[in-house]
């Protein structure tokens, strides 16, 4: 029946009557927006970085100090990061580790690096940490990548750059049991959950197939399952690619939080900065993106140390408030080797690690 006229204002009535009546709630006015769903997010920032190449005493992190994972396990904030003195991008960066009471003001392993390339029998390096501390067995769980191919031509542009996916496991997080072989051949940057016995879910970075270019990788985010943390099974398509201002979508980490899960990525942004975007999922496989509005930018600002990126970020839960962890780059494009050599990288160095906070 098509109702016209004057019986359309009755229609209404009598329907907002029956609703009323099936045990429709009344309305309390417009919804609390949560802070997370604001363009940018709210996050106080601290005004220096926690862990910076530039202040640090330790001799093997002087250039490089960056990609942090932080957990809170007995009332101790927990950091594993990288590092190298080499260059700023050296094919020898190794892995660090630090405490803090407050997640503000770090004290860094007096024997760090704790593993290096030497470590790891099939690759040379670390990059992107995850370590995931399971409570049934626990048991600290690392899942890292390595470049075990890194090829240029004669005017040194890359040809190839392999990244696979390691693993390695620890009863303190400081001592380590690396496993022998790669647990995938094509990654970067792990984010792990467990969400139950024999089920985890990864989201990383892949390449399409190992016939595509290596930039690739830094275009696709994958899902991942796996019933034991080692063989992994990637689900296609990938879920998140880049798109309006993010030319590159990287880096994802992934929390799960009142039935929804939530996912902090970087991108590259034109005008040569990074920053972080936002995305959500009802079920971690279909994802609510936005890449109009950057949920965490970089400052701009030429004196800042987080200026030009704001990159790899790490969401720390606590019962009052969210920490953001994540890697910084100034604008500063020059650096002193552990040669003591004056080199110059013109996209800027990976120098700092910052913190901010979010209360709940």
């Amino acid at each position: 029946m098509r109702l016209t006229g004057s019986f359309r204002p009755f229609a209404l009535l009598l329907a907002l009557v029956i609703s009323a009546g099936c045990g429709a709630p009344p309305s309390d006015g417009p919804t609390e927006t949560s802070p997370l769903d604001l363009r940018p997010q709210p996050w106080q920032r601290r005004p220096e970085p926690v862990l910076s190449a530039y202040t640090t005493e330790q001799s093997w992190s002087k250039v490089v100090v960056y990609s942090p994972h932080v957990l809170h396990i007995d009332g101790k904030f927990k950091m594993w990061y990288l590092g190298t003195s080499t260059g700023s991008r050296s094919n020898d960066i190794a892995l660090g580790y630090a405490e803090s009471d407050d997640g503000f003001h770090w004290r860094e392993h007096d024997k760090n690096p704790i593993l290096t390339g030497g470590d790891i029998p099939w690759g040379p390096n670390f990059q992107t940490p995850f370590v995931l501390f399971d409570e049934q067995e626990q048991l600290y769980k690392l899942w890292f990548v390595s470049v075990p191919i890194l090829e240029r031509d004669a005017d040194g542009a890359m040809t190839e750059m392999t990244q696979k996916l390691g693993y390695a496991t620890s009863v303190d997080g400081i001592e380590w049991d690396v496993h022998p072989e790669p647990v995938y051949e094509s990654g970067r940057s792990p984010s792990v959950i467990k969400e139950g016995p024999n089920r985890y879910r990864m989201w990383m970075n892949s390449r399409p197939s190992m016939e595509v270019a290596p930039r690739e990788l830094y275009l696709n985010i994958y899902e991942f399952t796996s019933t034991d943390g080692v063989n992994w099974e990637r689900l296609e398509p990938p879920v998140i690619r880049p798109s309006g201002k993010a030319n590159s979508t990287i880096y994802p980490f992934v929390v799960k939080e009142d039935s929804e899960y939530r996912m902090w990525y970087g991108g590259h942004i034109e005008g040569g900065t990074f920053e972080i975007f936002y995305a959500t999922s009802d079920d971690g496989s279909t994802w609510r993106i936005d890449h109009e509005n950057i949920a965490f930018p970089s400052t701009k600002d030429k004196q800042r140390f987080d200026g030009r990126y704001t990159s790899t970020p790490c969401i720390l839960n606590l019962p009052d408030r969210r920490l953001l962890f994540y890697s910084a780059r100034d604008w500063n494009n020059d650096y002193i080797d552990s040669q003591g050599r004056k080199r110059t990288d013109d996209a800027g160095v990976y120098a700092h690690i910052g913190v901010a906070l979010l209360d709940k």
